[in-house]
């Protein structure tokens, strides 16, 4: 018999009655089961069904390098180039004319020089003798000279006058600083080092009579010194303007990189001074400076840089090994290392140079390549349910590896995943 309703008129059955308790929700219900069950399957796939390891691998690089010996040859000249590598040689030639100030002409000393005595004392166990005019030198570099011979028994004292030189050790004017204080120490310049720690002299008075008075004089040894400073400057501007046109042939050309030989002993360069202007009807004559002038014709020789990094480079593309790669960003002149070792000896007509170039090479670990699918796959059937130190120490053994590092996923992993195509490498 069915349960009567309420006064209210609501149901009166024990599923109305729980439902309307609260304790009874299907939808609820299925919610709350989908959604137990969603998790479970979804920690069941990622934990189980989906683990995964990411190894990264950096590839061992090596050092290469490749050595040629080239000809470098100027146009026209004969050469026998049968047999050898040749190359242009460039000549790089430039002229200038340059007029310079010389403003160290010598002074003449118009003073007088200073007078001393000086005592020997010769601690030998032999005598010395020294002859008039004898040079004697202080700690300043001061130089007096002996005004007559003397000579010095063995353990004896001899007191002899000196006049102060017009220059000291240095070329410079001795005048009044040649009045020097008592007790200064002279050593004679003619005699050994060990000599003059036995036989010396010192003045046991001061020196006086010292004036200074001097004016410029031109003299031959001038004009040669003026001579000398002008070619060493017009070399030297002309260095600037081979380095100069170097440059500028370079931004005309761009494909080029032309660079002149600088070996490290010797110039290899060519220079020809004329028309060397030098006023030597002004010798003899007081003046405190010259003009000079000059020209030089100077010719510096280069090579194509660019050209030897390409030859070099194809070269060691060529002897590169499988399952390798040669990396092209380290294949730049900087590496490339040019040594002259041979010349013609007239007019460097042909210079022979020995070229190294020094590339980096790296073994291929990319899975989307050939080598480096292979190496994948090796990798992960090494490793595939090993512990994390196992793989790491496996793949830090192979030849190809140079750093390696091994991701989990879950990050709690204790080890490797038991399927291979769970595993993937990723190269560094």
């Amino acid at each position: 018999m069915a349960e009567p309703p309420l006064l209210d008129g609501s149901s009166t059955t024990p599923r109305d009655v729980m439902r309307r308790l609260g304790l009874l929700s299907l939808p609820r219900l299925r919610v709350a089961a989908l959604l137990v069950v969603s998790v479970l399957l979804l920690g069941f796939i990622l934990f189980r069904l989906l683990p995964s390891a990411d190894i990264r691998i950096w590839p061992r690089r090596d050092t290469v390098s490749q050595t040629t010996n080239i000809f470098l040859v100027q146009s026209g000249a004969q050469l026998d180039t049968m047999h050898v590598r040749t190359m242009p040689l460039v000549p790089i030639t430039v002229t200038l004319r340059k007029a310079i100030t010389y403003d160290q002409v010598s002074q003449e000393f118009l003073g007088t020089a200073s007078k001393t005595r000086v005592t020997f004392v010769n601690a030998a166990a032999e005598a010395y003798a020294f002859r008039k005019g004898t040079r004697l030198v202080n700690q300043a570099g001061m130089i007096f000279t002996l005004d007559r011979g003397v000579t010095i028994e063995a353990q004896g004292e001899v007191t002899i006058g000196a006049t102060a030189a017009d220059k000291d050790l240095y070329g410079a004017i001795i005048g009044e600083r040649g009045n020097v204080p008592a007790d200064v120490r002279w050593d004679v310049l003619g005699i050994t080092p060990e000599e003059r720690a036995l036989v010396y002299g010192v003045n046991k008075e001061p020196a006086t009579g010292g004036t200074t008075s001097t004016r410029t004089i031109l003299t031959p040894d001038d004009l040669q010194r003026a001579e000398e400073q002008l070619k060493k400057i017009l070399l030297a501007d002309a260095h600037r303007s081979a380095e100069e046109e170097r440059l500028m042939r370079n931004e005309a050309q761009p494909e080029k990189a032309l660079e002149i030989l600088r070996p490290q002993h010797s110039d290899l360069s060519l220079a020809a001074f004329s028309d060397i202007l030098l006023p030597a009807e002004l010798v003899g004559t007081p003046v405190s400076s010259i003009p000079v002038e000059g020209t030089i014709t100077f010719t510096a020789f280069a090579y194509d840089a660019a050209a030897i990094l390409q030859l070099l480079s194809d070269e060691l593309q060529s002897h590169v090994r499988e399952g390798k790669e040669l990396l092209a960003d380290s294949l730049v002149l900087e590496r490339l290392d040019i040594r002259v070792i041979g010349f013609a000896d007239d007019d460097y007509h042909w210079i022979k140079i020995t070229a190294d170039l020094t590339g980096t090479d790296r073994f291929i670990i990319d899975p989307l390549s050939p080598a480096g699918a292979l190496f994948a796959k090796r990798v992960r059937e090494s490793v595939a349910g090993k512990s994390r130190d196992d793989a790491l120490r496996i793949v830090k053994n192979m030849s190809e590896v140079e750093q390696v590092r091994v991701v989990f996923w879950p990050p709690w992993a204790r080890t490797l995943p038991t399927i291979p195509a769970h595993i993937s490498i990723s190269p560094q």
